[in-house]
């Protein structure tokens, strides 16, 4: 994470930060906090079992837990038991399927946040031992902070396809639990064809009549959301309106950009022309300060858009550029296109990583054939074209 955006967090909340806890807040800015599951398999346990420990966050065990099973089968079909945790924090479940048509997750609810293990299969002659860390629950949304924003502007015929990113921070020590039935964002009126990207985590965003909802929760750290949807288009201009539901630190709009287009953004720098591979891009940011007043809503006006058929781009290209402009435009290095080159194959690294932990969980059925199919699409598109990039920087 950049400097800046870190120092700006620590400013913002006085009572956040001390001397001691700016390592803290850092690491929960990164994601660099503890795993709230841990899951590993354990000879020592008879093959079938899964040994369950609920702790709290002072490694206490936390007992009468309710503590819930879920069973995916390679069919597709789920199913789910549950236990309680005794006076030690712990409870078994006991000759379970040991085949590879099974996986299992451990989930332990409370006070609306949901602790997960991520999915695993057993092994056929050992038992698996996992621990869940149930923390506090909060519904004061004082220390959560979007640190990135993102709005991403692709023009296709007759509609623009709108590509948002949160990229938010729990600075507290608490779970941050979202409203009961979704904190509810408002889209344009006309806007259609929703979508988002799951995560295996506890949060889900979900499309509603008047817009989409987050629910679930937000543990201390660093998760990031993604959605999307569709706007008509009808003569050459187009004006977006969205309100904006988190505390922002940085935001970034990127549009598609021919000859005689503008981009302005309502309260944000003018917006610029930028390079990315054979593609060119507007793109126009902000970033708040301590005592700046309160982003509350995103207004976004594009001009001068050519007519149908004009733009037949690809989101996969400008998702490539999306993901590596926000090191360059804020903080306007000395030398941008070192750091550009760094960018790049940091997130050739990360899609990497990326492909082979999805691989793994299609392998392990702990995933469905729609979600896998989008998400190698989706990263194996994106990898392609930052390979392409580097390779035109080097001079191939």
């Amino acid at each position: 994470m950049r400097r800046a955006v870190l120092c700006g967090l620590l400013l913002w909340g006085p009572a956040l930060a001390s001397a001691q806890q700016d390592q803290t807040i850092v690491n929960r800015v990164i994601g660099n906090v503890p795993s709230i599951a841990t899951s590993e398999v354990d000879p020592q346990l008879p093959a079938g079992t899964i040994a369950v420990e609920v702790i709290d966050e002072a490694r206490e065990p936390v007992p009468e837990a309710a503590v819930r099973l879920g069973f995916m089968e390679q069919s597709g079909g789920r199913k789910s038991e549950a236990c309680v945790t005794n006076e030690e924090g712990r409870c078994n479940f006991e000759e379970l399927p040991t085949d590879s048509a099974h996986s299992y997750r451990v989930n332990v609810p409370y006070n609306g946040a949901r602790y997960s293990s991520t999915p695993f299969r057993l092994d056929p002659k050992s038992g698996q031992r996992v621990r869940i860390t149930r923390l506090r629950t909060t519904t004061n949304d004082q220390r959560i902070f979007q640190v990135l924003g993102r709005t991403m502007v692709e023009f296709k015929e007759d509609r623009a396809r709108i590509t948002q990113e949160a990229r938010l921070s729990n600075l507290g020590d608490a779970t941050y639990v979202f409203p009961e039935g979704g904190l509810a964002i408002q889209l344009p009126e006309e806007s259609k064809a929703f979508d988002s990207r799951a995560v295996m985590t506890d949060q889900r965003v979900s499309g509603t009549d008047e817009g989409f909802e987050i629910s679930g929760s937000l543990p201390p750290g660093r998760i990031t959301l993604t959605w999307a949807y569709d706007v008509p288009v009808a003569g050459n201009t187009l004006t977006l309106e969205q309100p904006m539901p988190f505390r922002t630190m940085e935001y970034q709009v990127i549009s598609d950009y021919i000859d005689g287009m503008s981009l302005e953004v309502e309260g944000f720098t003018v917006a610029r022309i930028h390079e990315g591979g054979d593609r060119r891009f507007l793109v126009a940011g902000v970033m708040r300060r301590p005592g700046d007043p309160r982003l509350d809503s995103l207004r976004i006006h594009i001009r001068g858009i050519p007519g149908e058929g004009a733009m037949p781009f690809l989101a996969s290209a400008l998702a490539a550029v999306f993901l590596v402009l926000g090191l360059i435009l804020v903080f306007r290095p000395s030398d941008e296109s070192q750091i550009l080159a760094k960018a790049r194959e940091e997130r050739r690294k990360e899609l990497l990583d990326e492909i082979a932990a999805l691989e793994g969980d299609w392998k392990a059925k702990s995933v469905g054939p729609t979600f896998y199919e989008h998400q190698r699409r989706q990263l194996t598109d994106e990898l392609a074209i930052l390979l392409r990039m580097q390779n035109e920087t080097k001079g191939h």
